[in-house]
């Protein structure tokens, strides 16, 4: 036992003055919800289960009930309890006839009804699509290896009819019951059969081309639908094209991951587009047009006089379709003003000359017309 225990009344949630159907139905309850075959096993859950039956076991017997309401925790109090007998009176096997459709069987049983239809795996794959076409999606065909059917048996794995014959340990159930034993008696639970994997035959005369395994490795070529709005990344599920297991199973799915081949010029910011253009001085000074490739096709754009640098032009519904929605971001334009860095002599006279004429100093600031006048003033 625990060296560290909680008030028994406060495991099963029922007051010091609760009556015996009080503290049966909040056992029954609380045993359906901690029961380890319910938790798979869990740690937690088998010693939430174990201290619940402690207390049950203590609280539905009146003698103990009573010296344990007189002294508390006692090692006498667990000397003559008979668990395997507490829970026989108690009738816990049918809490899991509820839980699970079965019987007990000396002790508690979970039990599965007819033969489980097994399940191939799943297939992972990935293709590449180019930039645009995850812009408006695409039909993209793939082949990607695969367990199929066979089709030389039709997936039974049997040359012949006779060729297959009845499990010997689990009798075509698929299923066998193992017994282990715990504090509170024997828990019989239903695990798939080994011998046959839970098909509940045996092969005695197997199919040359699948091995008797019911499937044999092949290749398919299938198209699947890539929607528009499609990310890097991403993945779709395609169900039933995965492997099978024979005629016994159902096809797992095909997840296919969609790798975005990037743009040289394009970028994506969510549904958005962007794309920087350069342009040189003069042409933000004075203005001019050109085309620029978008997602749909050629557009052209106006640079107004004066245009300053990371001015933005915005081509509206022009991006990405939203991933299985119908609206579309903006294909935005940063236009980069490109300031030349090799001038010819001539260039540079004449830029000096248009300086001049503004009033600003360039250079060194030694040069120009006005320069020259403060220069004058100087001596």
């Amino acid at each position: 036992m625990a060296s560290q225990k909680r008030d028994y009344y406060e495991v099963l949630s029922v007051s010091k003055d609760c009556t015996m159907t009080d503290i049966k139905q909040s056992y029954r309850k609380l045993a359906r919800q901690y029961h380890p075959d319910v938790n798979n096993g869990h740690p937690e859950a088998e010693e939430k289960f174990k201290e619940i039956s402690e207390a049950y076991a203590v609280l539905s017997n009146e003698e103990k009930r009573r010296q344990y309401d007189q002294y508390g925790f006692n090692r006498n109090l667990f000397e003559d309890i008979n668990f395997n007998s507490v829970f026989s009176e108690f009738g816990f096997g049918d809490i899991f006839n509820m839980f699970f459709g079965g019987g007990s069987e000396g002790g508690f049983s979970t039990r599965t009804r007819g033969r489980r239809q097994s399940r191939g795996s799943d297939i992972t794959a990935e293709t590449d699509i180019e930039f645009k076409e995850s812009a408006f999606g695409i039909k993209k065909e793939l082949e990607y290896p695969v367990d199929s059917i066979c089709d030389e048996c039709n997936g039974k794995g049997s040359k012949s009819e006779g060729g297959i014959v009845t499990c010997s340990v689990c009798h075509g159930s698929g299923q066998v019951r193992v017994r282990r034993d715990t504090f509170i008696g024997s828990i019989i639970t239903t695990i798939t059969c080994d011998s046959c994997n839970g098909t509940g035959s045996i092969i005695k005369d197997p199919c040359k081309k699948c091995s008797g395994r019911g499937y044999f490795r092949d290749k398919k070529r299938i198209k699947i639908d890539i929607p528009a709005g499609i990310h890097n990344g991403d993945r779709l599920k395609v169900p039933g094209k995965g492997n099978s297991r024979g005629s016994y199973s159902v096809h797992g799915d095909l997840i296919v991951t969609i790798r975005v081949k990037p743009h040289p010029s394009f970028k994506r910011d969510e549904d958005n587009v962007l794309f920087n253009v350069n342009i040189s001085f003069a042409q933000a000074a004075l203005g001019c047009k050109f085309e620029v490739d978008t997602l749909d096709g050629r557009e052209e754009i106006s640079i107004k006089p004066g245009t300053q640098p990371n001015t933005r032009i915005t081509f509206k519904s022009r991006g990405f379709v939203a991933l299985n929605g119908y609206r579309r971001g903006d294909f935005i334009i940063n236009v980069n003003v490109k300031i030349p860095t090799n001038l010819s002599h001539e260039e540079i006279k004449l830029l000096k000359i248009y300086a001049d004429g503004r009033e600003e100093i360039v250079g060194d600031g030694n040069t120009g017309f006005f320069s020259n006048i403060k220069n004058a003033f100087k001596k």
